[in-house]
């Protein structure tokens, strides 16, 4: 957290709070809403240092807004947009613990969503019974009759145990039991921000006996069982440690990053469950594809008793 230079752990306490207000207007793709005098919500651009760059705050207000009747709220933000999709993580830590709020506000409160339907939004909405209480949104200037706002609890590198806190007792129960293996390797697809000798690096831990996954590929509750019985976590930084959040205590995490690319966004996700953080920072390429040294990556599983 202190390397990647991103500060945001030293943002504490996060403001936390639901609020209620008449006829108010959601504009920009994160729908930040402004009141009847056109003044903007800090809160939903994500605090005093980011509105000026929130898409909302430049948004034109010459168009008229589609109307909403009845009390709404909404997880869509900056990082969670109407479209195009957001990532895993910013969808699990910042979106869907705005929802933990929700018994406060009157039962017929309905919920603005992002357009898209990707899998594991849909099947974490199902999980939590909300699905049919959802309007999947695509537009950008929206009018509600009666709109609750409950503050993002969290961006994803900044610490937030009540995030954590809300996920693992509303949707940790689904995982279920399950034979998932001990160890395992986190792969991530895509050409930037991966490992450079990729196909070494899976070898590596193929012959020591580790499981190489794919998160990507497996549902919501196979990733929470599989994080939630690992002994030992290993992979390049990207989205699929979120699933640290379903982690046992005493796990041991090690994140492999791309120098130049460093964020503390995981590590104190450990902190939240019990797991135990370790991290290699490798050479990378213009493309921030991580060049593992082996011999480093072997001497560091040795000193932690996984090898």
């Amino acid at each position: 957290m202190i390397l990647s230079g991103l500060r945001q752990h030293l943002e504490q306490p996060w403001p936390i709070f639901w609020s209620r207000h008449q006829r108010v207007r959601l504009v920009g793709p994160g729908l930040l809403h402004l009141d009847g005098q056109r003044r903007l919500c800090v809160e939903a651009a994500y605090g005093s240092q980011r509105w000026r760059e929130d898409p909302g705050y430049r948004h034109a207000l010459w168009r008229r807004p589609l109307r909403l009747e009845g009390a709404w709220t909404s997880v869509i933000s900056r990082w969670v947009p109407t479209t195009p999709s957001c990532s895993y993580a910013h969808w699990m830590l910042e979106a869907l613990p705005r929802l933990a709020l929700l018994a406060e506000f009157p039962s017929e409160t309905r919920i603005l969503v992002p357009h898209d339907r990707l899998k594991h939004r849909e099947e974490s909405l199902r999980l939590l019974g909300l699905e049919q209480r959802c309007r999947r949104s695509a537009e950008t200037d929206i009018e509600v009759e009666d709109y609750f706002f409950s503050s993002p609890p969290t961006m994803i590198v900044c610490y937030s145990p009540y995030a954590v806190q809300f996920l693992r007792s509303r949707l940790l129960p689904f995982a279920g039991a399950g034979d998932s293996p001990s160890r395992i390797f986190v792969r991530r697809e895509g050409w930037n921000r991966n490992l450079a000798n990729e196909d070494a690096v899976l070898e590596f831990f193929r012959n020591r006996h580790w499981t190489v996954v794919d998160t990507a590929t497996m549902s919501l509750v196979e990733q929470m069982r599989l994080f939630q019985q690992a002994e030992a976590i290993c992979g390049v930084h990207g989205a699929g440690f979120t699933n640290v959040a379903w982690c046992r205590p005493g796990c041991k995490v090690i994140e492999l990053f791309a120098e130049g690319y460093l964020s503390g966004c995981f590590e104190w996700l450990t902190q939240c469950v019990g797991a135990k953080h370790y991290f290699l920072v490798c050479p990378a390429d213009r493309s921030l594809n991580a060049q593992v040294n082996l011999s480093e990556l072997q001497a560091l599983l040795v000193s932690l008793r996984l090898l």
